[in-house]
């Protein structure tokens, strides 16, 4: 019998996952423990697989476009372009909704092995013990849109959402406003990580604070969400004179302040993390972030080909950059803190 990864790893005193990327060719490692891996890989006797990707000859034109839901604006758009993308290439995109299931999602991506789909377009993937071992030898190409998976190279497709949320920390500061707040998504989200990142991060290089308290999570995002964030402004101590919001959440934000006498923005300045259909048209219109949803899903749509017709190619990570929509929702900061009337 071989040896395994583990025994070369104790051979070695280094990690697995360091003498994983050694064996796959996959991720950065030193020369000195790339010598000692290589080393003890020839001591020891270990045979290498193939890890290149040898995707199965699809018998049908199917991709499957799997999304957590589709009840925000964005997500609908998203969806709509990428599906109007496939059916350009004569492509059948199949859409699944998963309401963020991770045992659904891997029963849509069992189904597209299964029957052999061309391929996979996902706009989330849950990272559970079974759905990566699925992964690990998947016999269809999947890109990725819009997040990625830490323990899974794929092609990925994402607008730089460090960028949103350092620009739109900028912006407001630009415009004079030191008490800021942000409304995210989960906490396990890597776009809600990659923003709170970049929001932080300008208001420090500002020597500004975040008090506690003034970073906000909604599990969806949506409309839904939007009294509940509303209710957690206002038992603050302070009410920021800004908020940096994502997704459809943002215009209920603006509606329940107004609904309860705080004038937007002359009380405060809303910036919303995405531009929308909805962003333009609510109670006040807000000033956002607008990505090249058509050009992404292009994009997307011949990465999947792509990988398709080249499985070994190298794997790329594409960035959007963002660009701000001056819209009525940001004005310059109220003068001192603002006297709410609380229950």
């Amino acid at each position: 019998m071989g040896a395994t990864l583990k025994q070369v790893a104790e051979r070695c005193g280094l990690s697995i996952s360091t003498v994983s990327r050694v064996v796959t060719g996959r991720g950065y490692v030193s020369d000195e423990a790339r010598a000692s891996i290589e080393a003890a890989i020839a001591e020891l006797g270990y045979v290498r697989r193939d890890h290149k990707p040898r995707y199965a000859e699809s018998n049908s034109g199917k991709v499957l476009l799997i999304i957590g839901g589709i009840k925000s604006s964005i997500a609908s758009r998203n969806v709509e372009s990428m599906c109007q993308e496939l059916v350009r290439h004569q492509k059948q995109p199949l859409v699944a909704i998963t309401n963020f299931s991770a045992d659904l999602e891997y029963e849509y991506l069992r189904t597209a092995s299964d029957e052999r789909y061309f391929g996979v377009i996902a706009y989330t993937i849950v990272e559970t013990p079974k759905t990566i071992r699925l992964l690990r030898d998947y016999p269809c190409p999947i890109v990725m849109m819009g997040r990625y998976l830490p323990l899974r190279r794929l092609d990925c497709l994402r607008a730089d959402y460090y960028k949103m949320g350092f620009d739109a920390a900028e912006y407001l500061i630009s415009r004079g406003h030191t008490s800021i707040a942000f409304v995210g998504g989960s906490k396990n989200s890597t776009i809600t990580q990659d923003r709170v990142t970049g929001f932080e991060d300008c208001m420090y290089s500002h020597g500004l604070e975040v008090p506690e308290g003034y970073l906000l999570h909604a599990p969806r995002l949506d409309l839904d969400d939007a009294e509940e964030i509303v209710e957690q402004l206002l038992a603050l101590p302070d009410l920021p004179t800004a908020i940096v919001s994502a997704n459809d959440v943002s215009a209920g934000i603006v509606s329940g302040l107004i609904a309860r006498g705080i004038r937007i923005p002359e009380d405060v300045s809303v910036f919303a993390c995405e531009d929308s259909y909805l962003a333009a048209t609510c109670q006040v219109p807000l000033t956002a972030m607008d990505i090249d949803i058509e050009r992404m899903s292009e994009d997307g749509a011949k990465a999947l080909f792509r990988r398709r017709r080249h499985p070994d190619a190298p794997y790329t990570l594409t960035y959007y950059d963002p660009t701000i929509v001056v819209r009525d929702s940001v004005a310059a900061p109220r003068k001192g803190s603002l006297s709410l009337i609380r229950p």
